[in-house]
């Protein structure tokens, strides 16, 4: 199926770049990567084919300060400057590109950005998550100490082996957004999907998402990690993926598809 990439102007200015993938006329889903994600990371191109070859629009990006120039992580200085108030403004920009109904299909943090995104703005008709967060508030070890060291914190990328730097004003940026008060006042329907064994975002969130809306369909996949079993470079679907596609590509249709 024909792709085209495009950009919009996001926060600060910086590109917000974009691949489209099915008809440009159709209902569009967004598809927001996690924390030390990127568009083209592992199952995200095959999840856009997916929605795409189910008659909707699919549009994979990479929010502007996410550390991709034209290789993975080039430019940690953007990384460092990255927050929760820099990606709401991305899907901002991005949405007033992409004309008609939107559906928004986030994985880990950008579940989180998806939820908060989709309390307020009304364009929105659905929201599906994968191993999305629960709160923007992030707890490790040695947060003020590393801080006051390096001006940063260092989180280890394993794939890469790099250390991504995360500033103080990130922190406390993530204070400012409450993903709890965003699920609780959510007016569309919610999909959360979720790995009972995910070693990065524990199961708990999906439980704690689930009681601050009721009315979200859930479905914990057994066995599955926060990836459903998917690798950077992508070696195709795993039956913990295949599971959650099915799903995620059902809900979309119903509520963008037969709706529109």
């Amino acid at each position: 199926m024909s792709a085209m990439e495009f950009e919009v102007s996001g926060s600060d200015g910086r590109p917000v770049r974009a691949v489209s993938h099915g008809d440009p006329s159709a209902p569009a889903v967004l598809i927001a990567h996690g924390f030390k994600g990127f568009k083209d990371w592992g199952m995200f191109p095959w999840l856009a084919e997916c929605i795409a070859a189910a008659g909707l629009r699919a549009v994979r990006f990479d929010f502007s300060h996410n550390g991709v120039e034209r290789t993975d992580f080039d430019r940690l200085d953007l990384f460092l400057l990255d927050t929760p108030t820099r990606h709401q403004e991305d899907l901002h920009a991005l949405a007033e590109h992409v004309p008609g109904p939107l559906g928004l299909l986030g994985h880990s943090r950008g579940g989180g950005d998806a939820i908060l995104f989709a309390a307020r703005e009304p364009r929105v008709r659905c929201v599906a998550t994968l191993a999305s967060i629960a709160t923007t508030v992030v707890n490790v070890p040695d947060i003020e100490a590393n801080l006051r060291e390096k001006g940063y914190y260092p989180f280890p990328n394993a794939r890469t082996k790099q250390l991504m730097p995360v500033a103080r004003h990130a922190f406390e940026d993530g204070d400012r957004h409450s993903i709890e008060a965003a699920a609780r006042g959510l007016t569309c329907p919610l999909l959360l999907v979720h790995g009972s064994d995910d070693e990065s975002v524990p199961v708990d969130a999906q439980r704690q998402l689930a009681g601050w809306q009721p009315d979200a369909e859930v479905l914990t996949i057994e066995g599955a990690g926060h990836t459903l079993g998917a690798v950077h470079p992508f070696q195709g679907p795993t039956d913990e993926l295949m599971l959650a596609g099915e799903r995620v590509v059902e809900f979309f249709r119903t509520h963008l598809v037969h709706t529109s």
